[in-house]
C-alpha cells in the first residue's frame, strides 16, 4: 500500500469510528429509562467494527511497508504510539513527515 493510500484510509476510518461512538452516545442517551437496549444500538456498533477493521488493516500496511523500507524508527514510533491510544497522532506525523514511497525497479539486462 502507497503513504497517501494508507493515511487516508485510516484517517477516514477513525473519523468514521469517532462519528459512530458519538451516533451510538445519542442513541443510548435517548434510550435511558427504557427496559431494554433500542435496536437502533446495532448500527452504530456495526459501523465502529467496520472502522476498526480499516483502521487495523491500514496500520498493519504501514507497518509491513515500514518494514520494508527499513525505517525501524518510523515502524517503532508508529508501532508504540498505536499502542499507548494515540494511533491517529502516529499515523499523521507518518503522513507528514514519514519517509517517502520507495519504488523499486527490476532492469532485465539486454541480450545483443
Amino acid at each position: 500500500m502507497s503513504k497517501p493510500i494508507t493515511t487516508r484510509w485510516y484517517v477516514g476510518g477513525w473519523v468514521v469510528w469517532l462519528v459512530a461512538i458519538m451516533w451510538l452516545g445519542v442513541v443510548m442517551g435517548s434510550s435511558v429509562g427504557s427496559t431494554g437496549p433500542p435496536p437502533a444500538e446495532v448500527i452504530p456498533y456495526a459501523v465502529i467494527a467496520v472502522a476498526a477493521i480499516v483502521m487495523l488493516v491500514t496500520w498493519i500496511g504501514a507497518l509491513v511497508k515500514l518494514g520494508k523500507q527499513h525505517a525501524w524508527g518510523w515502524l517503532a514510533t508508529v508501532f508504540v504510539l498505536h499502542l499507548v491510544a494515540l494511533g491517529i497522532i502516529g499515523m499523521g506525523v507518518y503522513a507528514v513527515w514519514g519517509p517517502p514511497d520507495t519504488i523499486e525497479i527490476a532492469m532485465r539486462p539486454t541480450t545483443t
